[in-house]
């Protein structure tokens, strides 16, 4: 019997159009939740621009997604110097995004070590930035940073080191100035 009868060539014919059938309205789902998780991030953004921050959790939205919402959050209570409350979202960026988006990651690391600074908790600061490693996208920012937790603990040697280094890897001027700025500060005491 041949192999490629009328049959089997049908049936060939008829398993690939179902196929594409099934491929195709696959695409068009994928295709229509991506376009209302877009349209989800734009209210988000619009209810917190607007200072209407409860009702961002009645979107539900998914992650990874969430954490860009998360980060929102997390600057719009810095702006309003709540700190705590700005910890608290910056931190649930930080778990939704530590697998999926790793710039965002370190970006939110940085923030939460930041605000950290600003409330006086040097040490624990210095513990969020110290698990960044040196290949990151913001390592300058993050090092000066460290570098400020330093000053504030009183520890001038580690301090010095940073900002070193800072003046010899680092290519942008503001954090350059930044650091000599530090170092002629603290070469006084």
């Amino acid at each position: 019997m041949d192999f490629l009868n009328w049959r089997n060539i049908l049936a060939i014919l008829v398993g690939g159009l179902i196929a594409g059938l099934v491929l195709g309205g696959i695409n068009l789902y994928n295709q229509k939740q991506k376009e209302s998780i877009a349209q989800k991030l734009y209210i988000a953004e619009k209810l917190i621009s607007e200072g209407k921050v409860n009702e961002v959790e009645s979107l539900e939205i998914p992650p990874p997604s969430a954490g860009l919402v998360e980060l929102k959050l997390g600057d719009y209570f810095a702006g309003k110097k709540e700190w705590d409350t700005a910890l608290i979202h910056l931190r649930k960026a930080q778990e939704i995004l530590k697998n999926s988006n790793s710039v965002l990651y370190y970006f939110c690391a940085e923030k939460v070590a930041y605000i950290l600074y600003l409330k006086g908790d040097y040490k624990k600061s210095l513990e969020t930035l110290k698990g960044l490693g040196e290949n990151i996208p913001n390592y300058c920012e993050v090092e000066l940073l460290k570098a400020q937790n330093y000053a504030s603990l009183s520890l001038y040697d580690k301090m010095e080191d940073i900002l070193k280094r800072i003046e010899k890897v680092c290519s942008d001027k503001e954090i350059k100035l930044t650091a000599q700025y530090l170092m002629a500060i603290y070469n006084k005491r």
